[in-house]
């Protein structure tokens, strides 16, 4: 009986260890080695820090937005936006957004969240890169080569709240995520060698790995409260994101302006934001 226990363990051990080679890497450990490097430029890489405002009207409140993860090649791009001061039952609202990079596989045309083509023209409009590039625009859909350009376009979609995602929209009295931004990350022609891809990646691309810097920006609170489209983050512990900016070290302007649209709400709410420069740069790695 016990012979035939452990025959019968013997084979299960075998069965379940049938993929393992001496003469090959383990996979397991090799897991490690297989990674997926974060692909940005200049200014936008994970764990980029902007901070600035939000306009509505006559009021002006206190915005942040961190980035998680940024994909350039599949034109794709997510992070938190934080902002302060829009209600008094939600002073601090922070909700993940995930963004589409306008370029060879999302246009210019939205189709989709309320937004017209008369709508896209008008937001589009209002940033100066779009301008010289409406000629060279691919028609449906209004496509263009995105890469190795000076500026970055996309469209930000707010998904949820965070830390507690089960907080519904409709259950906050006087903010609302339901639309989208249009965004505009001016990088500067100083940034195009900026191209990350890991920080273990090859010499020539390790040189450029360092983020842009550009000097800090002094946020001031909002002197009043008035409806608008989002409040703070639902808990101050979550995520810090008012502070002042490290020192910067050097002089590379980069600027990240937005502007928030729903059909519903006041038009052209404008997001003012400027990278906060870093002392290192950090990445993260799948195990």
């Amino acid at each position: 009986m016990r012979e035939d226990a452990t025959k019968e363990e013997g084979e299960g051990i075998a069965k379940h260890t049938s993929w393992f080679n001496v003469r090959k890497p383990d996979p397991l450990p090799e897991l490690s080695r297989k990674r997926l490097p974060p692909q940005g430029i200049g200014c936008l890489y994970p764990g980029a820090l902007f901070t600035g405002t939000q306009r509505s009207g006559r009021s002006t409140y206190d915005v942040s937005v961190r980035i998680v993860n940024v994909d350039l090649p599949s034109s794709m791009l997510c992070g938190y936006l934080n902002i302060r001061g829009l209600t008094e039952d939600w002073p601090e609202l922070t909700t993940y957004f995930d963004a589409e990079i306008i370029g060879s596989k999302h246009g210019f045309i939205t189709g989709k969240w309320g937004a017209t083509e008369a709508d896209d023209q008008k937001h589009w409009s209002r940033f100066l890169p779009f301008r010289p590039l409406k000629p060279a625009l691919v028609k449906p859909a209004l496509t263009f080569n995105h890469l190795n350009k000076p500026y970055v376009f996309m469209r930000w979609k707010e998904r949820f709240l965070v830390p507690d995602h089960r907080v519904r929209e409709r259950d906050i009295n006087g903010a609302s995520y339901a639309g989208f931004y249009y965004v505009c990350v001016e990088l500067g022609d100083d940034n195009l060698s900026r191209y990350f891809t890991s920080p273990s990646s090859s010499s020539a691309a390790a040189a450029g790995s360092s983020p842009p810097t550009s000097p800090g920006v002094q946020l001031r609170r909002p002197q009043s409260q008035t409806r608008g489209r989002l409040s703070d983050a639902h808990t101050s512990g979550y995520w810090t994101t008012v502070g002042a900016a490290p020192p910067a070290h050097g002089n590379v302007t980069v600027s990240m302006s937005g502007y928030y649209f729903h059909e519903n709400s006041e038009p052209y709410q404008q997001l003012s934001l400027a990278h906060v420069p870093e002392r290192s740069s950090s990445y993260f790695e799948l195990r």
